[in-house]
């Protein structure tokens, strides 16, 4: 499969950062629902998300963004919160040690003009079977767990490539499987798993195979 990105440079005082803003994800919405952190996607969605997961565990040195939080379409008969708490994501490597609060500034300055690219993905890359236990993740000194700011309209999801890549496979898995008997399918990431901050709420990615127009505010 392929995603296409839009590569900006960035440099805030001394130091430059590369960020890749993830295109495509049209039928994909995230809020942050108080208790759990929920996304709804089609099955087109779910292969991008997780290629944009994958692309964050292969670059170390860049800044992984998904714009969601302004779409067109929406889960047809979906209860969504409030407009106020629809997300971006962003998803870097800890070694970066990027603040949340430079995102706002970050984002700003990165603009709309960029170089576009497309990186591609093989099944093969997407290897991890479904909820298989990561070895260490739940002693004390696993350091390799996702931890959770929000900054600027932003859930910043900041740890290694072993979890992004765990995550990707997942999210690959719910793209491939599509809708089950009961129409409901979904992809957790949970605390449970080991590779998650415990102060980070659960994050579920459910499947949706029908979407409606967003209608127009006023």
């Amino acid at each position: 499969m392929r995603l296409g990105v839009t590569e900006h440079r960035v440099r805030l005082g001394a130091r430059e950062y590369r960020v890749l803003r993830v295109g495509g994800l049209r039928r994909a919405v995230c809020y942050d629902s108080e208790h759990w952190l929920s996304l709804w996607v089609d099955r087109g969605a779910a292969a991008e998300l997780a290629a944009a997961w994958l692309l964050a565990a292969r670059s170390p040195r860049s800044l992984v963004h998904l714009p969601l939080r302004q779409r067109g379409e929406r889960p047809a008969g979906a209860a969504l919160p409030e407009p106020h708490r629809a997300r971006d994501l962003l998803l870097l490597h800890h070694s970066l040690q990027v603040p949340a609060s430079r995102w706002k500034e970050l984002r700003g300055k990165a603009g709309s003009a960029g170089n576009a690219h497309t990186v591609e993905f093989r099944r093969a890359d997407f290897a991890l079977p479904r909820d298989q236990a990561v070895p260490g993740a739940h002693h004390a000194g696993f350091r390799d767990r996702i931890r959770l700011t929000t900054a600027a309209d932003t859930l910043v999801l900041s740890g290694s490539a072993l979890p992004f890549a765990d995550a990707a496979a997942d999210f690959f898995d719910l793209a491939e499987t599509g809708p089950g008997r009961d129409g409901h399918v979904c992809a957790e990431l949970h605390p449970g798993s080991g590779l998650l901050e415990r102060s980070m709420p659960l994050m579920h990615v459910e499947y949706r195979a029908e979407w409606e127009p967003v209608p127009r505010a006023g």
